[in-house]
């Protein structure tokens, strides 16, 4: 817990502009830098190696912050606002929602736009990778929720039209305002939604079938979930955060089972169940210490608060005094001091990108057990680019059928005798030396 950070954004009431984003000790709260200019609101902030990405909600600008500097470092400048942004946990690419329901996938170490696909009806809310990157899940106002292979966003081959989600789900009935993935592999894990249905959904994060609902009465806008997914922590409309044990204690009092479980509904008495009420408006934002043991909440009350998760008390209140609190990220690390600039990024996607990149081979259609093959045309368009191409010349080739064993027998004498002269000749040479006849030489 010494060594983790907490991040958070403030944006004043009466502009959008006027912001701020907050480092400091996690288990202190003592600042460490604030960063200016900040205008993002919820599922806006991207925390990189060596800089902080924020997403402003008034203009379709992101700013890339470096931890040395208090203002930004860049102002990267796009045709549409962003409504969600979310960097891939290999920190190899970065994804963005806009608006209008176009889902855009950036090379962060280029810039260059890998897809511009429209994938909702309506403004994407949110976005998340699996743990091992494979995977990209998406979610919006439309109440419905998508995934990805990430392999397929990537592959500059195909058409957006031939990009098609790997599972789907509009269980929900209202506006998806938040998506968590467990650990393990996209096989293994398990994905929870929250909903302004007042719903919490549990899906098999590979097929996206349903596994559990968990029935509120208020609207759900936050969502935190325990690293070893022991229990879920619920950010409701009215100030307060439930928690739900994911597992209980059987009536026989052997183990544990688990809750739900075969797409059954459970409800959550919000008189019995246990929950986090000091907040005084809605919850927009929630996070979990890496151990955790400690929850932190941010509200449009415009306060702080880390919990103790035992207790259910609160161990430090944060008041900043600019305005709701959007957001609150729990960090293991900080960015890098050495800010690496960020290449522009872009809104189009550009189809020189693939050709610059990619080795290729192109293979004739030919009937016959000999193709003629030779390097042509090579031109430096890229990072080490070579064409193979057919140069329909009649150029001999090699006929793996007509090796001659007596040939390969001949070249292997040749061979040896030459490595036994060579070798004749050395041995030679270090007698030689040891004579101290070395001059004559």
């Amino acid at each position: 817990m010494s060594d983790e950070y907490l991040l958070y954004g403030t944006v004043s009431s009466g502009s959008k502009v006027d912001g701020l984003l907050t480092v400091c000790k996690l288990n202190t709260s003592t600042p460490i830098r604030t960063f200016k200019q900040n205008g993002s609101f919820c599922n806006r902030i991207a925390v990189l190696d060596s800089c902080i990405l924020s997403a402003q909600s008034d203009r379709p600008i992101v700013h890339s912050y470096s931890i040395t500097k208090d203002a930004p470092m860049q102002k990267l400048v796009l045709q549409e606002k962003l409504t969600c942004i979310v960097a891939s946990h290999s920190r190899k690419f970065l994804a963005a929602g806009t608006h209008t329901g176009k889902l855009i996938l950036w090379e962060l170490g280029s810039g260059a736009c890998l897809i511009y696909k429209d994938i909702h009806y309506g403004s994407i809310s949110c976005l998340v990778f699996s743990q091992d990157d494979s995977v990209l899940f998406s979610a919006g106002t439309d109440a419905r929720i998508y995934s990805w292979r990430t392999i397929e966003l990537c592959n500059a081959q195909l058409n957006y039209n031939d990009v098609q989600p790997l599972a789907s789900a509009n269980q929900h009935s209202l506006e998806v305002t938040g998506l968590y993935c467990g650990y393990g592999g996209i096989l293994d894990s398990r994905l929870y939604s929250i909903s302004l249905d007042g719903s919490c959904q549990v899906w098999n994060a590979s097929d996206l079938r349903l596994h559990t609902t968990f029935v509120f009465k208020e609207a759900l806008l936050s969502i935190a979930v325990d690293p070893a997914e022991r229990a879920i922590y619920a950010g409701c409309d009215y100030g307060v955060i439930y928690h739900v044990d994911l597992y209980r204690q059987p009536h026989d009092g052997a183990g544990l089972e688990y809750t739900g479980g075969l797409q059954r509904i459970v409800e959550v008495s919000t008189e019995s169940a246990a929950k986090f009420a000091q907040h005084t408006d809605k919850i927009l934002s929630l996070d979990l210490s890496f151990d955790g043991t400690l929850l932190v909440s941010g509200s449009q009350d415009g306060t702080v608060i880390v919990w103790d998760i035992s207790t259910h008390q609160v161990l430090r209140s944060i008041k900043p005094g600019r305005g709701p609190v959007y957001v609150v990220k729990v960090l293991q690390k900080l960015p890098s001091e050495h800010y690496t600039r960020q290449e522009s990024l872009k809104f189009s996607y550009d189809a020189s990108y693939a050709s610059n990149n990619d080795v290729w081979l192109s293979i004739p259609e030919s009937n016959e057990s000999n193709v003629t093959f030779s390097i042509s045309d090579v031109t430096h368009v890229g990072s080490d680019a070579i064409a193979i191409v057919d140069t329909g010349e009649d150029i001999p080739a090699i006929n793996q059928g007509s090796c001659d064993a007596e040939d390969l027998q001949a070249k292997v004498e040749r061979l040896s005798a030459a490595y036994n002269a060579l070798w004749e000749t050395y041995t030679t040479t270090i007698g030689l030396r040891e004579n101290g006849d070395h001059e004559e030489l």
